[in-house]
């Protein structure tokens, strides 16, 4: 086998070889993979590969299926010019490659190598190849692979390898004095890791260093609190060792290095003095300071409007060293940046044959201080080439640039300036609490200083979160929208944000052009862009919320798109999320890219173009929904859903069959993460306008809207849209249509008390699913047969089904499929009275139902815990009643919602809260009378026990006392 291959685990699983990377498909092949990669040339069993695709119940044929498996994904490799990659080896089979093809075995490898030279004062040497061992992780690893054990077991040992190799990693790079960086590093590591010493001893030490001694102690503290709070246990030797010497100020814990020392005539401090002040950049000022102390080259970039300059003079002013500030916004020319600079140390006219930038040099050679060089992205290349000069030949110099986008100088260190912290307009505190929100502070603040008046009414307490968080929280943007209190109040300038860029375009006459509007601040930017860079700007504006690099490629269909992308970042007009690979306009840049989005005489292309992408993901996507790899996608479908709701308004307009294909792809997600309302909004308006198109998707589209209705309880509607979709399926004579269309009548029968009808109907859809060999709709129905069957006390089939359904589901790795089985034998074991099983299979449904997202599962399921928990006398019950009471209300279940109200009732009665109980009865009745569905007989009985106390309560009180 050639070595010209590379198995990547530590991330995305992928195989690159000298053809390109192969495509593997689904996660059982990626699974494979993994198992036989992570040690490329030892011999892994048949049974060990087995455990690793069905960590459990593996099916009878499981072997014949195995080899079935290897059979395709060996088949797959020698289309890809890697025949004999895998071969059947002795008792199993290997992935015939080198060891070093692996990245988890180069990983581990150099981390190894990083270790020894770190025992052995090579420090240099360690952080090369502790920084490159780290380098190789890409995210996450085998988390596309099938969960089990193995999969567990070998991603914590590679964890614990990587935590390890990064403690090593900072240990060296403390010992070459790069403290000050580390301690913005260290303080989310030991948030995350709160029982790992080392990581607390080196966090100590590198507070220390940064002559922070009491920081320093107060972080043994914390520490001290973490482990005896949480496991009981005190710090270690070494913790405590560390702590000692730190009273101590023990010399040993010192950098050994020279500290520079100030020499030459000072130069003028020429910093602007601010006429307001800084409001809520403490936490930015503390850390670029720091970082504008330690390193010599430090760019603060962000979007335009977000306050670098201002904070930039701000540590700037408490700068030990002599400052020298020089603003770049008035230069159109590159050559005149050295000439400005050497201006702003007063150095005029330059000796014969010598040019500015070797003046400066004379100038500042064996002289320690800070220069500014402010507005630096329209001269950017100009910039880094005079900073390049400068520094070498300068040691006492430091630079602290503000720009919209990297110098890319070698040894820069870049401090992203984001937004300010912004209320959620949807949920908005009392005025005193809105005041914890950076954004609304600062507002206030300049509304004051503008002459304005601020409220604490409601109208002015949701004005002032619908500016902050329509703002973006950038402090130009806010200052502007502040300037106008004047004259306005708050919640109409809230109004007219919807047209803001007319409204914010006064700022201060004195103030620099790009920051008087916001308008033009914007401007600024987009007119520094070259012609790709603006018109893949554009284009973004079709996305909604964010988007990511796929989406991006289907807008700009050239090989240049990451590149451009990019670019964009960084010149700080898109922001990528942090966490993950997302990418997203802040919505004042968005206003502006959509208004030149609507000039462009290519937007209806970008709008389809939009439209489609999301129509062939959704549909790779449907495939994936019900199987073991569903929690991922409807992960990333979630993040799509303002793109869906912007693709579908685009796709009702249009003379094809987009909107129609696409609402149709989308009914499976919106049920499973509860977005009903949207699903039938979007199924109804594509319905209208798709007359002409294929009558298998018009049944479909019939059919996911029949479920959707059927799931908001409204049966009236949902019954003759189920009916028209099994007229489809039937004149087409789809078995599986006609057999999905009968599961779901039967649910609505069974909703409405119908359990023969229902059951009639589940049977039949049954045996039309076996007929077919439909492996989940079989599972499905066996469900729909057990539902109905225990709702009205017949629990010994309801059983049967149900366990069958739980054993189905397992083997098709639908995970939110085995939860509902889970969720009917915990209410079968609880009307029975074996509550202790009832917890277990129902907290076991809750935990899946999390995991995937799905809040009609989590509503179930809190529902019947909620049950079990009144059974032996828990005060958990009506807590989680009323959880379970909310998410239905969400979700508009009114079916659910009248049990859990009888169920509140019961406990109520149990409290002797009459009144109350009495009025949850009410809204109950209620319910049920408006979707015609009486209480299932499983619990007429508590129902009726309720009653009763509650009528027997009333006779006691018309008692004469």
């Amino acid at each position: 086998m050639s070595a010209n291959i590379d198995i990547r685990l530590l991330g995305p699983l992928e195989i690159a070889a000298s053809r390109g990377p192969v495509v593997l498909h689904g996660s059982v092949q990626r699974t494979l993979v993994a198992r036989l990669g992570v040690r490329p040339g030892e011999t892994v069993s048949r049974e060990a590969l087995v455990d690793a695709l069905w960590d459990e119940l593996p099916p009878r044929t499981a072997t014949k299926t195995l080899h079935s498996h290897l059979a395709r994904l060996r088949h797959q490799l020698q289309d890809a010019s890697l025949a004999g990659l895998i071969a059947a080896q002795g008792p199993g089979y290997a992935l015939l490659a080198p060891a070093e093809a692996a990245d988890v075995v180069r990983f581990e490898a150099m981390v190894d190598r990083g270790r020894e030279a770190l025992a052995g004062g090579a420090t240099e040497t360690a952080v090369e190849l502790l920084r490159q061992a780290l380098g190789l992780w890409r995210g996450d690893p085998l988390v596309e692979c099938r969960p089990g054990e193995w999969v567990r077991a070998e991603a914590a040992h590679l964890a614990e390898i990587r935590l390890a190799a990064t403690e090593n990693l900072i240990s060296a790079r403390l010992r070459v004095g790069e403290h000050l960086q580390l301690v913005g590093e260290l303080e989310p590591l030991v948030i995350r890791y709160p029982f790992r010493e080392r990581v607390w001893e080196l966090l100590m030490l590198a507070l220390y260093r940064s002559g922070r001694q009491a920081d320093a102690l107060a972080a043994f503290q914390r520490a001290r609190t973490a482990l005896v709070d949480e496991l009981g246990i005190e710090p270690g030797r070494e913790l405590h060792r560390l702590e000692a010497a730190i009273l101590a100020a023990d010399p040993t814990l010192e950098l050994n290095a020279p500290r520079r020392t100030t020499t030459g005539t000072p130069v003028c401090r020429r910093l602007p003095v601010p006429l307001t002040s800084l409001i809520d950049r403490e936490a930015d000022k503390a850390a670029l300071g720091d970082l504008a102390a330690g390193r010599r080259l430090v760019t603060l970039i962000g979007p335009g409007g977000c306050g670098k300059t201002r904070l930039a003079i701000a540590v700037a002013a408490e700068h030990s060293e002599a400052v020298c500030f020089v603003d770049l916004t008035p230069l159109a020319k590159p050559e005149l940046v050295p000439q400005a600079v050497a201006e702003a140390f007063g150095l005029r006219a330059q000796a014969a044959g010598r040019g500015a930038v070797d003046s400066l040099v004379d100038h500042l050679h064996d002289r320690s201080l800070l220069l500014v060089l402010d507005n630096c992205e329209h001269l950017v290349d100009a910039c880094a080439h005079l900073v390049s000069a400068l520094l070498p030949a300068c040691p006492g110099l430091r630079v602290l640039a503000t720009s919209r986008e990297t110098l890319r100088v070698p040894g820069e260190a870049v401090y992203t300036l984001q937004p300010l912290a912004t209320p959620d307009p949807k949920a908005v505190p009392a005025y005193d609490e809105l005041l914890h929100y950076d954004s609304v502070r600062l507002f206030v603040e300049r509304t004051r200083d503008a002459g304005g008046q601020i409220g604490t009414d409601g109208a002015t307490t949701q004005g002032l979160a619908t500016i902050c968080a329509q703002l973006d929280g950038l402090p130009l943007a806010l200052e502007l929208a502040a300037a106008l209190t004047a004259a306005l109040p708050v919640p109409r300038i809230a109004e007219q944000l919807t047209g803001r860029f007319p409204a914010l375009c006064s700022g201060s006459r004195t103030a620099r052009p790009q920051h008087r509007a916001m308008r033009t601040a914007i401007r600024w930017s987009y007119d520094l862009l070259d012609d790709d860079e603006r018109a893949l700007f554009r284009r973004l504006a079709v996305f909604v919320g964010g988007f990511d690099l796929p989406g991006v490629e289907a807008l700009w269909p050239r090989a240049d798109a990451v590149e451009l992308l990019g670019r964009l970042v960084d010149k700080s007009l898109v922001v990528r999320e942090c966490g993950n690979a997302r990418y997203r306009l802040l919505d004042t840049i968005h206003r502006f890219a959509a208004e030149q989005l609507a000039d462009d005489e290519k937007c209806a292309d970008v709008r389809q173009r939009h439209a489609e992408f999301y129509l062939a993901l959704t549909e790779q996507a449907q495939e994936h929904l019900d199987g073991a790899d569903a929690v991922e996608w409807l992960d990333r479908l979630t993040a799509e859903h303002e793109n869906f709701r912007a693709a579908m308004a685009w796709a009702v307009a249009q003379p094809n069959s987009t909107a129609l294909r696409l609402s149709v792809a989308l009914t499976r997600y919106c049920q499973l993460r509860g977005h009903y309302r949207d699903g039938r909004r979007w199924l109804a308006a594509a319905l209208d306008r798709g007359a002409h198109t294929p009558l298998i998707l018009r049944g479909n589209a019939l059919y996911g809207s029949a479920v959707l209705t059927f799931l908001q309880c409204d049966y009236d509607a949902a019954v003759p849209l189920a009916k028209q979709a099994m007229a489809m399926y039937e004149s087409l004579n789809d078995l599986e249509g006609t057999a999905r269309t009968r599961t779901l009548l039967g649910s609505i029968w069974r909703e409405q008390a119908d359990y023969p009808r229902a059951l009639e109907f589940h049977r039949r859809a049954l045996d039309t699913f076996r007929e077919a060999g439909d492996a989940r709709g079989i599972a499905e129905a066996l469900q729909r047969c057990a539902f109905s069957a225990w709702l009205q006390g017949d629990f010994d089939p309801a059983q049967q089904w149900a366990q069958e359904s739980l054993q189905r589901m397992r083997h098709l790795g639908d995970a939110e499929g085995a939860a509902g089985a889970l969720l009917h034998l915990g209410a079968i074991a609880h009307y029975r009275g074996d509550q202790a099983q009832a917890l277990r299979l129902l907290s076991e449904a809750r935990q899946t139902s999390e995991r995937t997202s799905c809040p009609e599962g989590i509503a179930w399921a809190l529902n019947l815990l909620g049950l079990v928990h009144r059974a032996t006398g828990s005060a958990s019950a009506t807590a989680l009643l009323q959880q379970s009471l909310a998410v239905h209300r969400k979700l508009g279940d009114r079916w659910r919602m009248a049990s859990v109200l009888e169920a509140l009732a019961a406990l109520a009665c149990d409290e002797r809260r009459w009144e109350h109980a009495a009025q949850l009865l009410d809204e109950a009745a209620t319910l049920r009378a408006a979707i015609n569905s009486p209480v299932p007989p499983c619990e007429r009985p508590s129902h009726e026990r309720t009653r009763a106390a509650l009528a027997t309560a009333e006779q006691i009180a018309a008692l004469p006392h």
